[in-house]
């Protein structure tokens, strides 16, 4: 159990005493297939180290997250000390490692520097988790540069080098959107290059950015689905350096396949790459990220 948690980042800089001292409040616990671990009636008493098999995370914004191996759960009820804000289950017979929460803020059981350390771990990675990328001005999201959750398109429509309208262009964009709605959603710019430098939307030619708007919508609506729209955000931002067009996708609820011709492709993204996913990969990939999921949730809600 102590290297499980040793590997994990909220723990990873305790000393050799400080996990030995911590591991008296911890316990190993196991979970049938289905099995709840908590929902959101239930106060908060443990945070949780996946040690083997996996967990369906569903919060309260109805979205459904898999957690394996070595993730940690349950910390934003122990921090508030408050109810738990989603519910946990096993997708499968699995284990996992309890931290005792209630425990931790007790100096009789654990001293009162490991616990501030603790804390402050624990405080950082909830901030970051609170404070989505929705919540993160876009010159922040363009300082970061591009990468798994983040990506810069320099126009919508227009090739840069042939100085005309391209449909791949169209295509490359299309791609990421869907591919962030197939994965845990995303951030897409148009209007940046790949360095970060903000090229504006004039080279596209729109007119106003009503009618960019209402292209980026109708070529969803057309290659993708019209529903899929509804986990797509756009908006037009003025910023030092000109105007860019941010595009927030949720990860969608169905299988988002873009249309080619008379061929469809399922796109996924991979770290901070975006890869068209082998048809004889797709089928597990859908059932797994969208169909075992709601299977599963449904089965929790009928007990």
């Amino acid at each position: 159990m102590k290297e499980t948690i040793r590997k994990n980042e909220i723990f990873s800089a305790l000393n050799e005493a400080e996990l030995d001292a911590l591991m008296g409040i911890v316990q190993h616990k196991a979970f049938g297939k289905n099995e709840l671990v908590f929902d959101t009636a239930q106060s908060a008493s443990f945070i949780y180290i996946v040690a083997q098999g996996s967990f369906l995370l569903h919060t309260v914004n109805d979205s459904y997250k898999t957690l394996y191996e070595g993730d940690l759960f349950g910390e934003i009820g122990i921090i508030n000390a408050d109810l738990r804000t989603g519910s946990v289950w096993a997708a499968e017979p699995s284990t996992a490692i309890a931290v005792c929460g209630t425990r931790l803020f007790k100096e009789e059981y654990i001293p009162s520097r490991l616990a501030l350390k603790v804390v402050m771990a624990l405080s950082r990675k909830i901030t970051n988790y609170l404070r989505t990328r929705e919540q993160i001005s876009t010159t922040e999201l363009i300082c970061r540069g591009e990468n798994d959750y983040v990506e810069f398109k320099s126009t919508l429509r227009w090739n840069l080098h042939s100085q005309k309208k391209d449909p791949a262009i169209e295509n490359a964009v299309l791609k990421t959107l869907a591919a962030f709605m197939n994965s845990t959603g995303g951030t897409l710019l148009i209007g940046v290059a790949d360095d970060g430098k903000v090229l504006g939307l004039d080279a596209d030619q729109f007119g106003n950015m009503d009618k960019m708007l209402l292209f980026l919508t109708q070529l969803v609506n057309d290659r993708i689905s019209p529903l899929h729209t509804k986990f797509l955000h756009p908006t037009v931002e003025q910023i030092s350096g000109g105007q860019v067009l941010r595009v927030d996708c949720q990860p969608a609820t169905l299988p988002a396949y873009v249309k080619d011709a008379v061929l469809e492709h399922f796109y996924i993204r991979t770290g901070p790459s975006t890869i068209d996913l082998r048809l004889s990969k797709v089928y597990e990939y859908v059932k797994t990220r969208f169909e075992t999921n709601k299977t599963t949730a449904v089965a929790i809600a009928q007990g």
